[in-house]
């Protein structure tokens, strides 16, 4: 039995989507079945939720395609450096995601469960936490003082900085000068980049409120 094994009764519950499940037993990955097997717990719920909510919006040529089967091992890859059960359930969220169909510019998968791969836990419960910070209405128009003294729940402002740092060099923040109103003067901000709203898009995150544990 391989890593992947675990994944299967979450993965036949697309057959009635369009995967071809008989090509799934052909399917490998890399992980260790016992974080497979805590994923699959996570990405059976996300696919539930997809099924009785998104049904309508399947990318059904996605599903028949190597993509997803790259994409999947990709998840189960990127569990086997998780550090928690919210980055696992992250993960599902996004693989759930990718089931999607989006008009353009449409994100690109692979490089969004890539990318997903290497946030460590701060780094993920900041940035969920960052679109409570922001503008709830468009986050993406918003941006945050550098020098501001916002953080997140559990953490000081030294780790929650040092967790900003770390999205900006993986290209989920950039920073900027902005000016708050035609009086002030300008001040660094960071702000989100394409990438983070096409990680924001696959996993639902403005908009759709986070339900996990961060």
């Amino acid at each position: 039995m391989n890593a992947l094994t675990p994944l299967l009764p979450a993965l036949q519950s697309l057959e009635p989507l369009g995967l071809p499940s008989s090509s799934l037993p052909e399917w490998f990955a890399y992980a260790n079945e016992r974080q497979a097997a805590r994923l699959a717990v996570h990405v059976q719920a996300e696919f539930a939720t997809l099924l009785r909510t998104f049904a309508g919006s399947v990318d059904h040529a996605y599903l028949r395609s190597g993509a997803f089967q790259a994409n999947v091992v990709q998840a189960v890859r990127a569990a086997e450096v998780a550090e928690s059960e919210d980055k696992l359930r992250f993960i599902a969220r996004a693989l759930a995601g990718c089931v999607l169909a989006f008009p353009p510019p449409a994100p690109d998968r692979f490089q969004t469960m890539r990318v997903i791969e290497g946030l460590s836990d701060r780094e993920l419960r900041v940035f969920v936490g960052l679109f409570d910070l922001l503008d709830p209405i468009d986050p993406f128009a918003d941006s945050l003082p550098v020098n501001g003294t916002a953080t997140v729940a559990g953490l000081s402002r030294q780790e929650f900085a040092s967790a900003l740092l770390g999205l900006a060099q993986q290209g989920f923040l950039s920073r900027a000068d902005v000016r708050r109103d035609e009086w002030s003067e300008p001040e660094a901000a960071w702000t989100l980049t394409a990438l983070a709203r096409q990680v924001a898009v696959l996993t639902r995150l403005g908009g759709n409120e986070w339900e996990g544990d961060l």
